[in-house]
């Protein structure tokens, strides 16, 4: 018919030119699951608790993965992000056939120190993972002496599973080396937030406690702190199941001093950046401190603690091996000293990254 006869070199006109814009579209379609915006990604971590610290780092690694599908094995609940119970078996398994990649961390999950129901706990969930072919990512975790020679093998096992091993320090990398584990070295993830953060004139002491500190302990550092100081004082809960007792405790010592329950991350890391001096038992407190040039000391009661220590020449004492002289010389010391911070090195997301797409 004439009408094909005319229609032909408009189809052909029509296909020649937008052919190429048909390659590029097919292209993009199967290559898909190589963009990190398209992943599907669940976390896993002690996350759900009102912690400080890990809520921090999960917000860290929400807010770099904004245009990724973001779930999480929790506690509780939470806005726009889709939440399974952590605790029920068949949600755990729902989310793993859901997602394309485990991301397990930070914090120090994978430990035997308080129990060794949580170090298998953490060690199932990577397993199933692995065992329904979806890739584990081991994010800026800390590592320990594992106790027990089974399951510190289970745990190198695990480890060699997975697709990647990133650490947070470099005693947790050099640990991972003695069993055979390669690990990347990434330090803190809650550096990516507090290297964006402004530093703030500063003023007045924050003491952060938790239930490791006895009532001993408590009297003894409010004495010394009463002899040495003499300013605004802010006592600080960043877990309040686990600290408010100790801090409310101590409170009573001083009846001006304002009291702070953590709530909002970004709040509690105001009030740390504008304090002179912090006293903390918790590692994220005195990583805050120290990062944002708020004169830290620290009450340690753990290796991760004393890595810290360790790594920053930070003031400190052991809560379990001190005595009352040691605590108000060491105090005063403190009190008088003119703070040095060292630099601390920055979180970088290009091996995170590179292992999504």
């Amino acid at each position: 018919p004439l009408w094909f006869f005319e229609l032909t070199p408009k189809l052909n006109r029509l296909l020649r030119y937008s052919f190429p814009y048909f390659l590029f579209y097919t292209k993009q379609y199967f290559l898909c699951n190589n963009d990190i915006a398209m992943k599907k990604i669940l976390v896993s971590g002690y996350i759900g608790f009102n912690n400080f610290g890990d809520e921090a780092i999960f917000k860290a690694l929400c807010d770099h993965l904004e245009d990724c599908e973001i779930s999480v094995l929790s506690n509780k609940k939470y806005e726009n992000i889709i939440s399974y119970s952590r605790f029920n078996i068949l949600e755990i398994l729902k989310a793993i056939v859901n997602c394309d990649v485990l991301i397990s961390g930070g914090g120090s999950l994978l430990q035997n120190k308080t129990s060794n129901i949580s170090l298998l706990y953490y060690l199932f969930i990577i397993l199933l993972a692995r065992f329904l072919n979806r890739k584990v990512i081991i994010f800026a975790q800390g590592f320990e002496k594992i106790k027990g020679e089974f399951f510190e093998k289970l745990l190198a096992h695990t480890l060699k599973c997975t697709n990647f091993v990133s650490v947070r320090d470099l005693k947790s990398q050099k640990y991972l080396n003695s069993l055979g584990v390669k690990s990347s070295y990434l330090s803190d993830p809650i550096y990516s937030i507090l290297q964006k953060t402004q530093i703030k004139e500063k003023h007045g002491l924050i003491v952060q406690l938790r239930d490791v500190v006895d009532v001993e302990l408590i009297n003894e550092l409010a004495f010394a702190i009463k002899e040495n100081y003499d300013g605004e004082i802010t006592v600080l809960a960043l877990q309040k199941e686990l600290d408010e007792k100790a801090c409310l405790e101590f409170k009573k010592h001083f009846k001006n001093a304002k009291y702070y329950c953590h709530k909002d991350i970004f709040e509690t890391i105001d009030l740390i950046n504008r304090a002179k001096y912090v006293i903390s038992t918790r590692l994220h407190g005195l990583i805050c401190a120290n990062a944002l040039k708020s004169q830290p000391f620290a009450l340690s009661y753990d290796d991760k603690i004393n890595t810290l220590i360790d790594e920053f020449n930070l003031q400190n004492i052991n809560i379990y091996d001190y005595n009352k002289t040691e605590l108000y010389q060491k105090l005063k010391k403190f009190f008088a000293a003119q703070f040095h911070c060292l630099e601390y090195k920055k979180f970088e997301w290009n091996e995170i990254d590179t292992e999504l797409k």
